[in-house]
């Protein structure tokens, strides 16, 4: 009797600890704490505020940033690096994404989908280039961030056959 005893008040013990540990974040409030996200990257862009788009990604030497030049890089100094660069090389660019989708996959979101961007050209017109982005978002020190970013413009059509 004495064993049976201790194994309910184990038992009971488990059940009361396990109800009582924090939740993690649904599905839903995941991919909605990603489009914010994601909205905060498109706004510091089109602002072209360098510090304002690093605070969407995790300040981690574990970074992951591929951008259009298709080589990237890893941290977020060197992430920071490529974007100033990018925003110096391209004064006044403004970017859309087109189709977006976030998934909440395990305790990260998945992002995927198109994007154009507009860059004006000193005669008063603008280049405009489109492309697909794919992206990983997670909780890192207690708030939602990039963890991975990649961006990639579409190889150039084949020539023509002569």
């Amino acid at each position: 009797m004495r064993i049976t005893l201790r194994s309910i008040g184990l038992l009971t013990a488990l059940v009361t600890i396990s109800a009582c540990a924090p939740k993690g974040p649904t599905p839903d409030a995941m991919v909605t704490a990603a489009n914010a996200v994601d909205q905060a990257f498109l706004d510091a862009f089109n602002a072209g505020d360098v510090d304002a788009l690093m605070a969407t990604y995790w300040n981690s030497p574990a970074l992951v940033n591929i951008g259009l030049d298709g080589m990237g890089g890893l941290g977020w100094d060197g992430a920071k690096a490529g974007w100033e660069v990018a925003f110096a090389s391209m004064p006044g660019v403004q970017l859309a994404f087109d189709s977006p989708v976030n998934i909440a996959a395990g305790d990260v979101v998945l992002g995927w989908g198109a994007w154009t961007m507009t860059v004006p050209t000193g005669d008063g017109t603008a280049m405009v280039l489109q492309g697909r982005y794919s992206d990983v978002k997670a909780m890192r020190d207690g708030k939602w961030v990039y963890i991975m970013d990649h961006a990639s413009v579409p190889m150039p059509p084949a020539p023509e056959a002569p």
